[in-house]
């Protein structure tokens, strides 16, 4: 099959993807239901990405962590042009190459019997891993799920997910089935207690929540290992291991959110492996795709699966994302990323904590590998939420990507802008990564003076 255009002419293609005027530009911001940042993104390559005035940035966040192998990553978009000349789309209960092959894959690469793939990321993974949880634990539709937790923003999602009153501005659907407690925070331990002289507190209201629930209907415990959006925040060790046994002793289902973690950017397969604890489901999205839509829920073999229809959609079985989702895999090993994570990521912790002994407003660095947190505060651990937007929009005009989190602090206080997400390509290498920490500490120093 060619792929040349047949009612197209080639420049008319080019220009489409190509070209833009600021009328264009005014008119989709005005009309976009959702907003527009001001700088349009246009191309990438490696680490780095351009706008349309040909300005290019260290993208220290891999477009929300997704793009671990950087920016148009050769291997992938061929497996994808290649997949392309075969199919792009057949219905649900059809079969693919790609789909048996990601299937066997993911099962045997994290050591779970039972899969299930979606088109469209997280959040269709943790609802299928909720219906999965209900199916096997008839008459129960009710979760444990964490303050700060995030797990996506369908209106099933954002109920599972803490409230962000400054950021969306409902509760989502089905709030009556969730149940939250504290995710063990060490940094603002809400027990006052250090790790390491404490004897998880942190996991009492879990067994409190249990005991007292007086219409016995909790099917499982939906956890991020480590917190992203929250605060980016590794569960201590010892933690996830204690939770597994409070929840099994109560015939509770442990799935573990690694949207975030999965896939290398710890040094490891999964936090699963990090922490060598497996639960009985995982859900996945991100870095699966290397840069392409896929979800995947992954069980253990002795769950009852699904019917057709209840985890049918119509791109539900996308050849062309599975078979992005393959290289994706297989590039990972081949360019040996989770080793490279592993060694930045410890590159760059040192400096951060060198950073920390000459600047007072870093009050906590955190994570592991390349999922790594700055939480900037001022006296009494007050965040520095101000002081923290200034950073990330100093830097981004030094040509540095960095994001936020929000993790919640205070009572009806929950968006708190002050942890700095370092979490760029797996790929980014001593030179990029000195450049990316270079520009923050200056930032730091221009807070610090006031400008």
């Amino acid at each position: 099959m060619s792929f040349e255009p047949k009612y197209l002419k080639k420049e008319e293609v080019i220009d489409l993807i190509t070209k833009i005027t600021e009328e264009e530009f005014l008119k989709a911001r005005e009309r976009s239901l959702t907003p527009l940042k001001s700088t349009v993104l246009f191309k990438g390559e490696g680490a780095y990405v351009q706008d349309i005035n040909g300005k290019r940035y260290l993208d220290m966040t891999a477009q929300a962590w997704t793009l671990n192998h950087g920016y148009v990553n050769p291997d992938i978009m061929y497996t994808v042009y290649e997949q392309m000349h075969l199919l792009t789309h057949v219905r649900y209960g059809f079969p693919t190459i790609p789909r048996i092959k990601l299937i066997n894959t993911l099962s045997e690469l994290f050591g779970f019997e039972k899969v299930s793939l979606n088109n469209e990321g997280g959040g269709m993974a943790v609802e299928a891993a909720m219906k999965l949880a209900m199916v096997n634990r008839p008459g129960k539709s009710t979760f444990i799920v964490t303050y700060r937790g995030y797990h996506g923003a369908s209106l099933a999602t954002i109920a599972a997910s803490s409230p962000l009153p400054s950021v969306i501005r409902f509760e989502g659907f089905g709030k009556e089935h969730f149940r939250r407690v504290p995710y063990p925070y060490c940094y603002r331990c809400p027990f006052n207690k250090s790790y390491g002289e404490c004897n998880f507190e942190c996991l009492m209201p879990v067994e409190n929540l249990i005991k007292y629930d007086n219409n016995n209907d909790i099917a499982g415990m939906i956890i991020e290992p480590m917190q992203g959006p929250g605060g980016q925040i590794p569960s201590p060790p010892g933690y996830l291991e204690r939770l597994k046994k409070i929840l099994h002793e109560n015939d509770i289902l442990l799935i573990f959110d690694e949207a975030q973690t999965a896939f290398g950017r710890i040094g490891k397969w999964s936090a699963s492996e990090y922490y060598n604890v497996k639960p009985d489901m995982i859900t996945l999205t991100k870095a699966l795709g290397g840069g392409f839509p896929v979800g995947a829920l992954l069980a253990r073999g002795d769950l009852s699966g699904f019917t057709e229809g209840e985890e049918h959609t119509t791109f539900g079985s996308d050849p062309v994302l599975f078979a992005a989702a393959l290289a994706s895999i297989e590039v990972t090993k081949r360019m040996k990323l989770m080793e490279n994570a592993k060694i930045m990521g410890d590159y760059i912790n040192k400096r951060l904590f060198e950073m920390k002994e000459r600047h007072s407003i870093i009050g906590d660095v955190r994570g592991v590998g390349l999922f790594i947190g700055v939480e900037l505060v001022k006296d009494n651990k007050k965040p520095a939420t101000e002081e923290t937007e200034y950073i990330i929009q100093s830097a981004f005009e030094k040509g540095v990507i960095f994001d936020v989190s929000m993790p919640q602090i205070l009572k009806d206080e929950f968006t708190f802008r002050n942890v700095l997400k370092i979490k760029p390509p797996l790929i980014i290498t001593k030179e990029e990564a000195d450049f990316a920490l270079d520009v923050f500490e200056e930032c730091l120093r221009e807070v610090e003076a006031g400008i």
